[in-house]
């Protein structure tokens, strides 16, 4: 990013990030340090969603203009649901797919707001395929801003095979990618290609998505960093063909008054311990095991006999 390495040069950045809170915060974190380095924000969602995250992180969502975006077709009737779902939140798996249909129809506000403003750069999530060419269009520069890591980006592949992955048969995915160059038994598992598939819009599958939106950038900034994922930062660049810029793990900045009551007797546990010996299990917040998962995960933590902690939600 050409323009942010200038320290004179303070520049007006939209981001605009998929409708889900793990997508919304670091989005939030990202822009936040943006701001201390005296660029202006502008936070693009929904009303509802800009309002939630307004009182999830009123400290972070303070530092950026909120720019609501209105959802002309909003889905389908949720059974449980008093108002329209604006997020994954407030959504079953199996119905996400019409919140993607849902989140392309932002498509004219959205374009409509980048040609009345005076943004430079713009920074999207995986899910908005029609947005680099509307982009270049208004000659504003663009990221791809992932929340995942480098090595589920690996894993993925190159956008030409992601391009193709909706083609193959699903028994075709279960084998180890033959772009890693290094030794790994990571493949998918028949079921988990199936449940993927599942939430997918048959019209824009997910790896269409991304492989879209990795074209289009100008560079891919990522939330990881080199000392976790040196390797698979370098495989990346070979694979994209670009720039991937690590921009750090955004941890939540957390002043005292918000600290968790039982942080300080955990902070101690952790400084007993031997460095690189604690074993560290989360599972994405908007993702429920069953009781059998929760117990062969369980079997799978005690089994190298390492000192665990393990966020399990209530």
């Amino acid at each position: 990013m050409d323009g942010m390495k200038k320290e004179h040069q303070k520049l007006h950045i939209a981001v605009f990030p998929w409708l889900a809170f793990g997508h919304f915060l670091p989005f939030l974190h990202l822009s936040s340090h943006l701001v201390q380095k005296g660029h202006r924000i502008s936070f693009l969602s929904t009303l509802k969603n800009l309002r939630r995250l307004s009182q999830i992180a009123p400290n972070l969502s303070s530092l950026v203009t909120m720019v609501p975006l209105p959802l002309p077709l909003p889905l389908p009737a949720v059974h449980g649901l008093l108002d329209s779902a604006e997020s994954t939140f407030e959504l079953p798996f199996h119905l996400f797919l019409n919140l993607k249909r849902a989140y392309d129809q932002l498509q004219l506000p959205l374009t409509e707001f980048l040609h009345n403003s005076d943004v430079n750069w713009l920074i999207y999530d995986f899910a908005p395929h029609w947005l680099p060419p509307i982009a270049s269009r208004l000659g504003i520069n663009s990221v791809f801003f992932s929340i995942l890591g480098a090595s589920s980006l690996a894993f993925m592949g190159p956008p030409e095979k992601l391009l193709l992955l909706d083609q193959q048969h699903m028994e075709d995915l279960t084998v180890v990618p033959e772009w890693i160059p290094f030794p790994s038994t990571v493949a998918y598992r028949l079921y988990e290609v199936i449940g993927i598939h599942d939430c997918m819009d048959p019209e824009a599958p997910d790896f269409f998505r991304l492989a879209k939106v990795i074209e289009g950038c100008r560079f891919v900034a990522i939330r990881s960093c080199a000392g976790l994922e040196d390797d698979s930062l370098s495989l990346l660049e070979k694979l994209y063909q670009k720039p991937v810029v690590p921009v750090g793990l955004l941890p939540a900045e957390v002043n005292d008054s918000e600290r968790d009551e039982n942080w300080d007797s955990l902070r101690q546990w952790l400084d007993e311990k031997i460095q690189n010996s604690v074993l560290y299990v989360a599972i994405c917040t908007e993702f429920t095991l069953s009781q059998d998962e929760m117990n062969e995960l369980a079997s799978g933590i005690e089994k190298p006999g390492l000192p665990f902690i393990w966020v399990v939600k209530t």
